[in-house]
Formats: C-alpha cells, structure tokens, sequence
C-alpha cells in the first residue's frame, strides 16, 4: 500500500475513534471496497480524469449522503477534493489493517478439499488463536484440486497440509 493511502486511512481512523464510531467506518469501508472489486462503473468513476470536482461531488452526493457516517461521507468529499478519489480502494485496505491490529483480529483464509464439520472448524481456529495470539476472522472455500488435506493463508505465510503438496514433494523427491 501507498504511504499515501496508509495516511488518509490513519486520519479517518482516528477521527472515528475519537467520534466512537469506529465499528461503523470500518463496516462501511469494507462495503466500499467490495463496491470496489464488484463493480466496473463504480472503479471508472473513482479513476475518471474527465469528471469535475463538482460532477464527481454530485454523483458522491447521491449515493452516500446519509447512508453512510457522515464523517465517512465529509472523508469521501475530501479526497475528491485532494484528488485522491483513485486510491480510495488502497485508503480501505489500510484502515482495515489498522482496525485488525487495533481489534486484535486476523484474517486467515483455509482451503478444504473436502467439506469439514463445525467442530474441526472450531478447532482449527483454536489452534491458529493459539498460535498466533488473535482472535481469527477465517473465509473457508473448497477446493476438490487439493485432493485431500487443507491449506491456510495467514499473514503472508502459507501452511500447506494437502495431499497434492505432499505427493508433489514425494514425487520430486524419489526423482
């Protein structure tokens, strides 16, 4: 990420701290950056160099105004002004790093050939709250390719316990 994003995401973090309404800002920025990632029209307007200040004011205007916290609102006209609206997905992923530490939460992402049980799930989130000293936000998928076994992403590492790692290994190693 930009310095220049992780310092509009620091400004905005600590004005919703100060206003108590930190759960809410981050609720909506993770909403904004799904916005983001989902939606084509909603990444052209945010990088479009022909829009005026005042057009993209409007357009902000008529979807945000009192939908969202209005300092998150007074934050979006802000950058707009600064003509920073085009790194507004970076601006969110920042202050969601931020408000993981500040949470003592982790995001941690587990990929299961096969569907597991909800006490296995349990488990293994205890196991990794353990290891790691935080409270766990995990995204399970499926994914029939690893054969057997699971792989589990979490802060930049990869834990891989599949079987098509291992007999990739075994097979590299018997060659």
């Amino acid at each position: 990420m930009s310095q220049t994003a992780d310092r509009y995401s620091k400004a905005l973090f600590e004005l919703a701290q100060e206003q108590n309404i930190l759960e809410a800002v981050q609720a909506t920025m993770s909403d904004i950056r799904k916005f983001i990632i989902n939606l084509a029209d909603f990444r052209q307007f945010l990088s479009n160099p022909l829009l005026s200040y005042e057009e993209r004011c409007v357009i902000l205007k008529a979807l945000f105004e009192g939908k969202v916290p209005d300092i998150f609102y007074r934050f979006l006209i802000f950058i707009t002004y600064k003509g920073r609206l085009n790194i507004l997905k970076e601006i969110c992923e920042s202050f969601d790093s931020m408000y993981l530490v500040q949470t003592h939460q982790m995001r941690v992402y587990v990929k299961t050939a096969l569907p597991i049980r909800d006490e296995d799930k349990t488990a293994i989130n205890q196991h990794l709250k353990d290891k790691f000293q935080q409270q766990m936000i995990t995204r399970w998928t499926l994914d029939p390719s690893l054969i057997g076994g699971f792989r589990i992403f979490a802060q930049g590492k990869l834990y891989d316990y599949s079987f098509k790692s291992q007999l990739s290994h075994f097979s590299q190693t018997i060659t």
